[in-house]
């Protein structure tokens, strides 16, 4: 498994990259500074998985992301985000331009290694000769829950979602469980993405 990190952190990159070799020798990881040496790195090699940072000069996550998804030969390389808490615009296009997951930042090198195998289990052939089955099927949510999961996918916090839907916080928070465990969900991160996913946001 060959993955690429992009950030323009080297010291973060470097850490990242070290932590995932540790944990995980089998696995070939490559750093980049920025989206445009990243993406000389992909049409040049075989890379299974790309790691993103947003916020970098020259060439942004977002801009190689749309690189990639324009490219026929990369379209379908899975693409995780990572962002700071307040870059939630850009994570939000970066989703809807057709990235897979995302992370927000700091995260730990074992957030990451759980990012990237839930990736990799999805690139994993089913047994049987069909597709992949799809993310998780919204039909066990409530009216209720598919309007807290669409305010989450606009990056509302519980106070928010409250004051929109004339709810308690806690009436909101106990949404947000009852949609996670049905769902099978364990991050806000994941709600959020699943729901620009569903095109609930």
């Amino acid at each position: 498994m060959r993955i690429l990190l992009v950030d323009d952190d080297a010291s973060l990159a470097g850490i990242l990259a070290d932590s995932l070799t540790l944990q995980r020798p089998d696995w070939e990881v490559r750093v980049a500074l920025d989206g445009a040496a990243a993406l000389e790195i992909l049409r040049a090699e075989a890379i299974d998985l790309l790691v993103s940072d947003i916020q970098m000069p020259s060439m942004d996550g977002i801009a190689l992301l749309q690189n990639l998804r324009a490219d026929p030969r990369l379209a379908g390389l899975p693409v995780i985000l990572a962002s700071g808490r307040n870059e939630w615009g850009q994570v939000r296009e970066g989703m809807c331009s057709g990235a897979d997951d995302y992370l927000v930042k700091p995260f730990s090198g074992r957030e990451l290694i759980q990012a990237i195998e839930i990736r990799l289990q999805r690139l994993r052939p089913p047994q049987a000769a069909q597709e992949v089955p799809p993310g998780p099927s919204l039909a066990p949510l409530t009216e209720r829950e598919r309007d807290v999961l669409a305010l989450i996918g606009k990056g509302l916090v519980t106070k928010e979602i409250a004051e929109r839907l004339d709810l308690s916080p806690h009436t909101v928070g106990v949404h947000r469980s009852n949609i996670m465990r049905k769902l099978d969900l364990h991050t806000s991160a994941a709600l959020a993405a699943l729901a620009v996913r569903a095109r609930l946001s």
